[in-house]
């Protein structure tokens, strides 16, 4: 046996959370909520907030959040993990890109919960990773005030991948890990765009602005809108997992090898760590 078919694991384990498994790659898997998308869009929205938990294996991506489009034109909106930094991208019929930025710096790290709030007060689009406003880097800023208002042929959206960004309706840059307690914001009034306060409270697990809250998806075995069930509640798309998620899980799930297939496989959780040695099979 060589030393290269033993693999260990080590990973925090005291910091999980209610979440979907999202397995990456061309497989259509997400969460449907058309309904959702036509409300935001038949209200011709102008402010807003997108919030989720999310946690990523590796950084390369895209990797979409969220995702809204036309299944007819190239009309579209995705929020992704992107090269370690949050791309936010919406475009026009035309098509026209309205707006395209990231995070100015890499600021993902892989197998670890992040919290993610994208805001657009009316002014300019801002994002905030894990309570902080980050620095942005403008690709195009045709119309960095841009929400929903304009976008007004989109016909479907998802939580987990991009939808329809070539029209068509095709899902892609599905997502890879875990999305965790999505919630959605949208309307016309300044309450629907958080303020770096509420996006912190929100961080903490409160829904500030309830007015304004149009959806909440905690992924606690269901995708229903818990803000308002039967009312733009999501329907799942391929084989989506329901787990409690954390750092160990995740190493154990994305590991480049099959671990759970080898020969003896060792398992313990000791001090809010857990500890995985594996020997690969013959």
């Amino acid at each position: 046996m060589a030393t290269t078919d033993v693999y260990t694991i080590v990973g925090d384990v005291s910091v999980t959370k209610k979440a979907l498994r999202f397995l990456g790659g061309d497989v259509n898997d997400g969460v449907q909520v058309d309904t959702l998308a036509a409300a935001i869009v038949g209200g011709s929205h102008t402010k807003g907030t997108f919030s989720c938990w999310f946690m990523v294996p590796d950084v390369t991506g895209p990797y979409a959040l969220f995702g809204a489009g036309n299944s007819g034109a190239v009309e579209y909106m995705h929020i992704c993990v992107e090269a370690g930094t949050i791309l936010v991208m919406m475009v026009d019929t035309g098509p026209s890109t309205r707006l395209d930025v990231n995070t100015a710096a890499r600021s993902v790290s892989p197998h670890e919960w992040h919290h993610l709030a994208v805001v657009q007060d009316g002014v300019r689009l801002k994002i905030y990773l894990d309570g902080a406003d980050m620095p942005l880097s403008w690709t195009t800023e045709t119309e960095p005030t841009q929400w929903f208002d304009d976008l007004d042929t989109i016909d479907g959206g998802h939580i987990g991948c991009s939808d329809s960004v070539a029209g068509g309706a095709l899902l892609t840059n599905e997502f890879k890990g875990y999305i965790g307690d999505v919630k959605i914001w949208s309307g016309t009034a300044a309450g629907a765009a958080l303020s770096a306060e509420e996006v912190r409270q929100a961080m903490s697990g409160a829904s500030p602005q309830s007015a304004y809250l149009l959806a909440h998806y905690d992924f606690n075995h269901r995708v229903i809108n818990v803000k308002n069930p039967s009312t733009y509640d999501g329907t799942l798309v391929g084989d989506l997992i329901y787990c409690d998620a954390n750092e160990f899980f995740s190493k154990l799930t994305f590991s480049p090898v099959t671990l759970l297939t080898a020969d003896h496989p060792r398992i313990a959780v000791e001090g809010g760590k857990g500890y995985g040695v594996f020997i690969d099979a013959a």
